[in-house]
């Protein structure tokens, strides 16, 4: 297996818990909306991210 594959999904998990924790603050706090597009934003650049690295390592390997 190449090694960008783990990497890739590790930053796929990594969106996972972005994701859940911004859910978690929404609900115990209320947070305002810029905040949760942010976070938002990191969560969907960490999947993106994680699925340009699995398949670039499907490809090379």
């Amino acid at each position: 297996m190449h090694p960008l594959i783990p990497i890739g999904l590790m930053l796929m998990v990594a969106s996972l818990v972005v994701s859940g924790y911004d859910i978690f603050r929404t609900i115990r706090e209320g947070r305002e909306p810029e905040r949760r597009l942010r976070s938002f934003l990191i969560s969907a650049a960490l999947l993106i991210g994680g699925g340009i690295l699995v398949i670039i390592g499907l490809v090379q390997g």
